[in-house]
């Protein structure tokens, strides 16, 4: 037998269409060759020569055989694109939905290899490598599209990470999806992903959702006015040692830093002038240094106290800020008590 004509690289690494073929000039008996993976109707990949096989094994016409193993090098974009081409009833879902939209993700979900799906209740599950199917009886409302893609809406992947996150996690998640967008330095999404008032009608809709316990949880913990994950771990770390839940996005107001704008602290006790900082790796900056340093003397000539927090910290869980907070309460005026 001749060896086949060679692909067209524009075809390479990807799903493509019958009709994409034969505009590339590939001759329709070229498509039932053993290096082209038939996906489902009308939908072909190129295989090279990983896709020869013996004469006995039939060809794999099964929505999804074959597809993950072969674009596992592939990124995750990728490999979710190539699920939802073969799958049309399917909707990305979970912590695919979520990196999807470019969400914050606990670190094991960031390299994960799976892509979640979800399908109809009387759909059968994909029993496929590199796919993990959700039957899931959504509603309308709980269908969005991101870039073309099916996928579960905002609120409805928050909750569905419920039954794979903490509730320190789905709280850190909840809180990145309900916080406001700075404008200057954040135009392409000029308003929150949602609000705690759409994720809680959320959970009244769908009681009985796996992770429900844990997403109610959360929800009561979630607040509008953390900037980054670093500081809701530290807000979460504050209460969970008994010490009084501290503000968000404090501010003090000092004519010597601004006439027209405010100084602020990422979270602090204004009742008792304490102010709070995380300093993440954009601090080490000159120009951000310069900043951090007018912001500390504008709350030091108001009467407060500064208090600063970085990665080390938290790689301690934050124990140590946990007693400095502790402490400087105690030596507030009012004489702070916060029990264990």
């Amino acid at each position: 037998m001749a060896a086949p004509e060679p692909i067209p690289v524009s075809l390479h690494g990807r799903v493509f269409t019958r009709s994409e073929a034969l505009n590339a000039g590939v001759h329709p008996e070229r498509l039932r060759r053993r290096d082209i993976l038939r996906v489902n109707r009308g939908r072909y990949r190129w295989v090279g020569d990983r896709g020869r096989r013996p004469r006995s094994a039939p060809h794999p016409t099964a929505e999804l055989e074959g597809i993950v193993r072969e674009i596992s090098p592939a990124t995750a974009d990728h490999r979710a694109r190539a699920v939802l081409g073969a799958i049309p009833d399917a909707a990305l879902s979970h912590t695919s939905a979520a990196a999807a939209r470019g969400w914050w993700l606990p670190q094991r979900f960031v390299t994960e290899a799976q892509v979640h799906i979800a399908r109809p209740p009387h759909r059968p599950p994909t029993s496929r490598p590199g796919v993990t199917t959700h039957r899931l009886a959504l509603k309308p409302e709980d269908i969005a599209v991101i870039d073309g893609r099916r996928a579960t809406s905002v609120e409805r992947t928050w909750l569905d990470c419920a039954h794979l996150f903490s509730v320190d996690e789905l709280t850190i998640l909840g809180d990145s999806l309900v916080r406001t967008p700075y404008a200057w330095v954040e135009e392409r999404r000029p308003a929150a992903w949602t609000t705690p008032g759409r994720l809680e009608e959320q959970l009244q809709r769908s009681t009985g959702v796996r992770g429900i316990t844990v997403a109610r949880k959360a929800l009561s913990l979630i607040r509008v006015g953390s900037d980054s994950p670093k500081e809701t771990e530290l807000r979460l770390a504050l209460i969970m040692a008994g010490l009084p839940e501290p503000q968000l996005q404090v501010q003090c107001w000092d004519p010597e830093y601004s006439a027209h704008f405010p100084a602020t602290a990422d979270l602090g006790y204004p009742q008792w002038r304490i102010a709070i900082h995380y300093e993440g790796r954009h601090h080490r900056s000159e120009e951000q240094l310069h900043r951090d340093i007018r912001r500390e003397q504008a709350f030091v000539r108001q009467g407060w106290t500064n208090l600063r927090f970085d990665a080390v910290d938290a790689a301690q869980g934050f124990r140590t800020a946990v007693e400095q907070v502790r402490r400087v309460l105690s030596q507030s005026p009012s004489g702070v008590s916060a029990r264990r």
